[in-house]
């Protein structure tokens, strides 16, 4: 029997075949300013209803247009309209290559100025209002006018988007205060496989990913059913670099500063490509290399419940952060209406990370001696994120429309490095107890749970207001850590290996002209998707004799690097309390002498082996078939709607461990489900500036890969079992939105519009207590479907040049917009909340300065706070808080050829917190970053 691969290519085949053998008059070019294609360029015929717009490539395709004269009027945002009159004779393809459209005359000038920096929002704008779905486009320059250094990165600044921050680097990508799982983020147009430490989502993590990649970002809060529309929030595609029209050669040189580390940043791109002479093979190679020396310092009070805190730990991390991006595309036309594209990337980062631990442990103090006890955690580690990519594919240009295919392989795998070594690569721990410490007994109280410390709110003395109260709890002010009353405890390997391919992705999309007012399109796709984690987590023990202490390796420690500075931002002193610490080589050195006196500690320690970690271990396999059919229909010059349905088929195969009568057994389960999903677009254009949008969409959300696992861990101590649920329904979504938009002459644009999302099958963390191999009253712990949610919001925008401005105002300009969300789910408790992730408030705002060859910009962005985790009550819900930061981005053009540019990020150094209760008077994690710098060149020619 036929796979599904077999005959979705023999489909594409008869398709292509059948299509070309009817082929009659075509006009084809590409519009373009210099040597920069311009899309969403809009192409008319005068006198006829026909009107179409440029692609991504700036390329067009007029057909089904019989013999005779015509008038095209080609016009685009920003620049002058060009008029061209071509003859067509029968059965023939008029190819007029290159349409060069120019800016304004009385702008001439100032041409290096607005052809350089107004061209690159035009191209942006112009996608953006011919699109019918709703969304937001950036373009590749536009991206390089800011400090943004990774995909995640670049699209902060669009309204409705948020991200998270992993050491002050953007991460994942949030849109419209969703959780990052249930947004889509694809590169072209596939949606990449996933790859990280900690995470088991389905949320794509950027900071692999430079930005030197990308040409266009398109931030889509509403899905065509030609989309992958696995997003409830929407999705974030990342279009790459292809061939240019001409010979491009570009390349970046720069370096800089990190305050914090105290050391350098480091970054160099190329770009090379062009076409032959026949301008049949297009090729490109793009390649971009940033190294960063970075430095964090953090402080984390754990707390359980309102138990207050029983240990807090002073985190001090240092590193090298290295990110190489390689893109290459090619692209060979066979004839002027078919061409074919190979393209090839890969993206790495990896981050040498070292870090100290300091842990004060409340829950050990004893009112005796008014002493507790401070634990010294020494790690060291070398994370790697890998994706590796090929894409093979056509575009077929038809009489009545069009035909484009794409066959793709993607790998994605996050590992440690060959810490300590290459049999043991892994998050390498060595710890170090002291006890004895003298601690302030105002400090601490006991409510019945042991000795903690409490916050000032819970009425304790730990107040994050005041450093000397947050950090003032050893009684002797002159306390230092001792190297020689430091005693090892025990070495820990942390590893995990998680790699998830896309072995076939399989697309085939199909566009008729029916008519000049009627497009159909239908096409096809298919993934074969194949996910393995694996995870342990082993403790080894002193075996014999008494243990080390910190100061019989006088030869390998060293004071701790910046320690003396740590969290200078709160103006505190706890560094100075810090003694030394090993070396990263003296780690190494410890587990090369020590592994003879080591044993492994069975009862701490977590992995198959020892019936433990089972639902951290596990594969999955899913096939994703999609199917869809949609019309666009031009009702007149002002009116378009669209409508149409997807199919997406999901069936997933989980493997995994449970314990059987004490037996590692392995489980497997097995779920299929259709997603059916309508929808519909109206676009209204009031007048050539003016937009109104509606959209009415169903979309979906498939469960997280960690929440499917078939298997679970049992914990005697806890009589608690916590493991996953592989029967899972996938999250709907409803989504409803009306937008407008009004776009100025002189590139900007005025935006405003409302949302509203009605959710069923949201999934949440259920508990209840069951039987587990013949013991009764076990605490499951399981995700489970809940009951309806919902969303709404109002985003608002505006980007203007103050050109109405007189003398030296004219040359400022502003963007602002601002995004306001409510929602509401109810727990199983019958607690209503708040969506988790869903912040109130989302603001951006620029304001930039572009006279003749220089550029500034200065870039505000805020997000307010939002729950991570919800308990039963607020004061024990887990936010993460309000965030700020001003960046500032600016270049001078010295030459024709070369520029000098100029980057400072975190100007404000605010902290990343995360606080137990809706203020930040119990902050559970707070982080500071520090102030980053970059000076450098570019060369364009």
């Amino acid at each position: 029997m036929r796979t599904n691969l077999e005959k979705l290519l023999t489909l594409a085949s008869v398709c292509i075949v059948t299509s070309v053998a009817a082929q009659k008059q075509l006009i084809i070019g590409t519009v373009l300013d210099n040597s920069q294609p311009l899309p969403g360029a809009t192409v008319k015929i005068k006198g006829l209803s026909k009107n179409i717009t440029t692609d991504i490539d700036g390329k067009f395709t007029i057909n089904d247009i019989k013999e005779g004269q015509y008038n095209l009027q080609i016009t685009y945002i920003g620049y002058e309209t060009a008029d061209i009159i071509i003859t067509l004779k029968p059965d023939q393809t008029v190819d007029l290559g290159t349409v060069m459209l120019s800016q304004p005359r009385k702008n001439i000038d100032e041409v290096v100025v607005t052809g350089t920096l107004k061209n690159t929002e035009a191209r942006a704008l112009n996608l953006q209002k011919n699109a019918i779905n709703i969304t937001n486009v950036i373009a590749s320059d536009g991206i390089g006018k800011l400090p943004d250094r990774n995909a995640a990165e670049t699209v902060q600044r669009v309204q409705g988007v948020s991200i998270e921050r992993d050491q002050g680097e953007g991460r994942f990508v949030s849109l419209r205060g969703l959780p990052p799982f249930w947004a889509s983020t694809t590169i072209n147009g596939n949606r990449l496989p996933t790859a990280e430490e900690e995470t088991t989502s389905r949320a794509t993590a950027f900071d692999f990913f430079p930005t030197e990649l990308i040409s266009y970002v398109h931030v889509n809060k509403s899905f065509t059913p030609d989309m992958e529309a696995d997003g409830i929030g929407g999705g974030v595609n990342f279009i790459t670099k292809t061939p240019p029209m001409k010979t491009e050669f570009k390349a970046t040189l720069g370096s800089g500063y990190n305050a914090k580390a105290d050391k350098g940043v480091y970054n160099i791109g190329l770009l090379y490509g062009g076409r032959t002479k026949d301008k049949k093979f297009g090729y490109l190679f793009n390649f971009a290399h940033f190294i960063r020396n970075w430095s964090t310092d953090n402080f984390e009070a754990r707390r359980s419940g309102n138990e207050g805190v029983f240990r807090m730990e002073l985190r001090d991390y240092n590193g090298v952060r290295k990110t190489t991006g390689i893109n290459a595309a090619f692209e060979y036309v066979l004839s002027p209406k078919n061409t074919l594209y190979v393209k090839g990337m890969y993206g790495t980062l990896s981050d040498d990370e070292t870090h100290y631990k300091h842990r004060i442990r409340f829950d050990k103090f004893s009112s005796t001696n008014n002493t507790a006890r401070v634990e010294l955690q020494n790690i060291h580690n070398l994370l790697i994120t890998e994706l590796t990519s090929v894409s093979l594919g056509g575009i077929h240009k038809l009489n009545k429309g069009k035909i484009d295919w794409d066959l793709s392989y993607y790998d994605n795998q996050f590992k440690y490095g060959n810490i300590p070594d290459k049999q043991n690569n892994s998050y390498y721990v060595i710890k170090y107890t002291q006890s004895g410490v003298g601690i302030n007994p105002d400090y601490i109280s006991d409510h019945g749970n042991g000795p903690r410390a409490y916050w000032k709110a819970d009425g304790g003395k730990l107040d994050y207001k005041n450093p000397d109260s947050l950090f003032g709890f050893y009684s002797d002010p002159n306390f230092k850590m001792d190297a020689s009353q430091m005693k090892f405890t025990d070495l820990e390997f942390y590893k995990v290996f998680v790699q998830e391919k896309d072995k076939i992705v399989a697309a085939f999309n199909h566009e008729i002209n029916a008519s000049d007012k009627l497009t159909l399109k239908y096409g096809f796709k298919y993934r074969d998707k194949e996910r393995n984690t694996r995870f342990s987590d082993i403790f080894y023990t002193w075996n014999g004799g008494t243990a080390p202490l910190l100061s019989d390796y006088s030869q390998f420690i060293t004071s701790q690097p910046n320690g003396t500075k740590y969290l200078s931002e709160m103006n505190a002193h706890i560094g100075n309390t810090f003694g030394p610490v090993l070396s990263t080589s003296g780690m190494n050195q410890f587990w090369f002498d020590s592994q003879k006196n080591l044993k492994i500690n069975t009862a701490d320690s977590e992995a198959l082996e020892y019936n433990k970690a089972l639902g951290r271990n596990f594969d999955v396999l899913e096939k994703h078939a999609d199917a869809f059919g949609m019309a666009t229909y031009k009702v007149n010059d002002k009116i378009m709607v669209l409508g149409g349905i997807r199919f997406s088929n999901t069936n997933t195969k989980v493997k995994g461990y449970s314990v059987i009568d004490d037996v590692l057994t392995p489980v497997e389960n097995t779920k299929n489900y259709l997603a059916v999903l309508p929808m519909i677009h109206v676009k209204y254009a009031l007048n050539d500036k003016t937009n109104l949008r509606f959209a009415a969409t169903r979309t979906f959300s498939r469960p997280n890969f960690g929440d499917l696992t078939p298997g679970g861990t049992y914990s005697e101590a806890d009589n608690e079992f916590k493991g996953g649920n592989p029967n899972l329904n996938p999250t709907y979504s409803l989504n409803f939105d009306l937008m407008g938009e009004y776009y100025f002459s002189n590139v900007g644009i005025l935006s405003g519009g409302v949302f509203y999302k009605s959710i069923t099958d949201p999934i949440f963390q259920d508990s209840f207590i069951g039987n587990y191999n013949g013991i009764n009253g076990v605490q499951f712990t399981a995700p489970n479907n809940g009951k309806a949610a919902w969303l709404g919001g109002i985003e608002l925008g505006i980007n203007k040049r103050f050109d109405f401005l007189p003398g030296f105002l004219k040359y400022f300009g502003a963007q602002v917009n601002a995004t306001f969300m409510t929602s509401e789910m109810e727990k199983p408790s019958g607690r209503k909340v708040k969506l988790p992730y869903q912040a109130k408030e989302l603001y951006n705002i620029q304001l930039f300065f572009e006279r003749k060859s220089f550029n500034a910009r200065l870039a505000y962005n805020y997000k307010g706070k939002y729950a991570v985790e919800y308990a039963e009550d607020d004061r024990n819900d887990s936010y993460y808080g309000k965030y700020s930061s001003l960046d500032f981005g600016g270049s001078y053009q010295l030459t024709k050829h070369l520029s000098l540019y100029a980057d400072i990020n975190n100007i404000l150094n605010k902290p990343l917190i995360y606080h137990f209760g809706q203020n930040e008077d119990r902050p559970e994690q707070v982080e500071y970053y520090g102030v980053r710098c970059n000076l450098g060149i570019k060369l364009n020619f």
